[in-house]
């Protein structure tokens, strides 16, 4: 026994002896950093994810996004499934509900249904969400798939929230047998302003919207945002419930109130749609509260939700927009605008010159009126701040080999039987027939801005020595901002050493530092606008979006100073989320924006209004073109104002 003692003891010595003579093992970075609150970081490898959710919880999700690629759900039950955001990577939940008859070998209308603001509970959340029932929601006899979106929780259904979405209804026509032609949305409170939003950006994708008590406040005239700043007008007027009017021309609306409606404003999205030829109807259920389901069901508006499939060759088009984001409407695509972040429309018709039907009269009276003459068919198109389009008239526009005339802005383009894909562009003022859509390196569809549109599609946010804190800090604020917004997601992020050409690839790059901290930014910075990746002599710094030199069909970001994370950042309209309120560039000092603006089609400087002084002028070209490509921007002179006062 002594000698085993005496050999345990010279064991636990030598151990010692060797902790304290060999060099410090280098420390594994923790697998869980509590950041604030709720938030913290799991490390995955190379990758710091940014999330609200607990290890445990992190992997449920994992394994509840295995189990449902696996599993089928059971028809005729709400079955949670989930799956892979395009975005951020996070597992993402939907409720699904199939008819109890589902049967594969036959189509299905799909209803999407969107839920009101919810309680701001971080950690969790997607666990605990179980969609929003069947009594109050689902008409078991109806053969129709239903999916209750989650929508990254309580987003109004834009940005990401809207993506998601979209990403649930290509997952389940992925996975289910839908008729892509009969495809509906409605949702309740935050959720009926959002069908109403989502829907409009997007309407040749629903054949019917239905805002159940929508939370659209009082936003009715197209003046709503005569109060934001100029930069910030172009980022609210796209989310404007009365802006987006022209849009519902071919898609159903159908308003169902609490009475006269949460804002009170019972009739006048109707009154609007229907002035610009839509459809449009209200119905009002006097005396009850907001949330009415439990006492009659919403389930009730389905029937008529599902009757009018997606027309998916109107006779007219009429589209709304300011940005290229939100570019197609129908058999009508917008290519290029004139002066990007600016209302623009477009109006495109076919009359086939059949005499249309005369208003009767009253009964057994003479008519006296002889009955119109027919009119040689043809197509004309009216636009508003647009410079290219497209119009696709295959399978249904204009009958095969039919000769007609095609008119633009009233300038005759085109004469004789049309092709199925016609391309338009605008120099000096003429229309002309061109071989195909504009391409090259300025703003386009998917490439145009602002901030926020880097975080709807796939993004990295990297950072660069010393630059952790100001990432993490700023990363928290855009998805967790004052009030009841958030964005439920595991944000990924890397130190700019570990950025991998993989990653350039993919996604857009969210770079936080300057060029002395920020390896990748450093590489990049000379094909950047110099005066914003300089620092200002007045101690601004800049937070500007901008196509990446590495590779032009993504974006980077650059954010070199701190602003959703500091109080009274003046980020503020409504319910729109901060992060989508920046416009394309700003210059911050102190935590607030004391200049800022939009790059035009080209991503130089957009026009200012000379009359004042507080703008951002142009200056001489001072850039070398990206790639070699024609692809330059101004340097900019940039005087540090309260308000810029931009010509939007």
């Amino acid at each position: 026994m002594t000698n085993i003692s005496s050999a345990c003891v010279a064991l636990c010595a030598l151990l010692l002896w060797c902790a304290l003579s060999r060099p410090a093992w280098p420390q594994r970075p923790s697998q869980t950093e509590i950041i604030k609150g709720e938030s913290r970081v799991l490390v995955r490898g190379d990758l710091e994810i940014l999330t609200y959710e607990t290890e445990e919880n992190f992997r449920g999700l994992e394994e509840l996004y295995e189990q449902s690629q696996k599993s089928a759900p059971v028809p005729g039950a709400l079955t949670m499934r989930y799956l892979r955001s395009r975005t951020d990577g996070s597992v993402q939940p939907y409720a699904l509900w199939l008819p109890r008859d589902y049967d594969p070998a036959r189509t299905y209308p799909l209803l999407i249904q969107l839920h009101g603001i919810g309680p701001k509970q971080l950690a969790g959340r997607r666990h605990l969400w179980k969609g929003m029932g069947i009594p109050e929601w689902i008409d078991v006899h109806t053969p129709v798939i239903i999916a209750q979106c989650y929508g990254r929780g309580n987003t109004f259904y834009q940005g990401m929230g809207e993506v998601d979405v979209l990403e649930t209804i290509d997952e389940i026509q992925r996975r289910f047998t839908v008729d892509a032609d009969r495809i509906f949305i409605m949702g309740h409170s935050m959720g009926g302003a959002g069908s109403y939003t989502l829907g409009l950006h997007h309407p040749n994708r629903f054949g019917s919207i239905t805002p159940i008590d929508p939370a659209m406040g009082s936003r009715i005239t197209p003046q709503d945002d005569a109060e934001a700043p100029e930069w910030m007008k172009p980022q609210v007027a796209i989310n404007s419930f009365a802006r987006l009017y022209p849009n519902a021309r071919n898609v159903n609306v159908f308003f169902k109130n609490a009475g006269a409606g949460i804002g009170g404003n019972s009739t006048q999205y109707t009154d609007g749609i229907v002035a610009q030829g839509g459809f449009s109807t209200t119905e009002s259920f006097p005396g009850l509260p907001h949330h009415f389901a439990p006492i009659i069901s919403y389930a009730i508006f389905i029937p008529q939700a599902i009757v009018q499939p997606i027309k998916r060759h109107p006779p007219e088009v009429r589209f709304y927009t300011n940005t290229l984001r939100y570019n197609r409407a129908y058999w009508v695509t917008i290519d290029r605008l004139t002066r990007h972040n600016e209302h623009s429309l477009v109006t495109a018709s076919f009359d086939d010159g059949k005499p249309r039907p005369q208003p009767g009269g009253r009964p057994g009276a003479q008519q006296t009126a002889p009955p119109p003459e027919p009119r040689p068919p043809s197509i004309s198109v009216a636009t508003t701040n647009i410079d290219a389009l497209t119009l696709r008239l295959a399978g249904g526009v204009v009958p095969r080999g039919l000769e007609l005339p095609l008119k633009v802005d009233g300038q005759q383009v085109l004469s004789g039987p049309m092709p199925e894909i016609i391309h338009l562009s605008k120099n000096s003022g003429a229309w002309r027939v061109v071989e195909a859509a504009p391409i090259g390196r300025g703003k386009r569809h998917g490439v145009q801005g602002p901030i926020g549109d880097a975080f709807n599609s796939k993004f990295l946010a990297v950072y660069g020595e010393g630059d952790r804190a100001l990432a993490v800090a700023e990363l928290d604020a855009l998805r967790n901002p004052p009030g009841r917004l958030v964005i439920h997601g595991d944000f990924p992020v890397k130190p700019a050493a570990k950025v991998t050409r993989k990653d350039i690839e993919s996604s857009n790059l969210i770079l936080f530092g300057t060029p002395d901290t920020n390896a990748v930014l450093k590489r990049i910075a000379g094909s950047l606008p110099k005066q914003l990746i300089e620092p200002q002599g007045d101690g601004a710094s800049a937070v500007f979006i901008y196509p990446n030199p590495e590779n032009p069909e993504r974006y980077v970001v650059v954010w070199t100073t701190g602003i959703l994370s500091l109080p009274g950042n003046g980020l503020s309209a409504g319910y729109i989320l901060p992060v989508n309120l920046l416009p394309d560039y700003a210059l911050v000092e102190e935590g607030r924006i004391v200049s800022a603006g939009h790059f035009d089609s080209e991503w130089r400087p957009s026009t200012v209004d000379r009359s004042c002084s507080a703008c951002i002028r142009r200056g001489s070209s001072n850039l070398s073109p990206i790639n070699q490509a024609n692809f330059s921007l101004r340097s900019m002179v940039i005087s540090r104002h309260l308000t810029p006062c931009f010509r939007i």
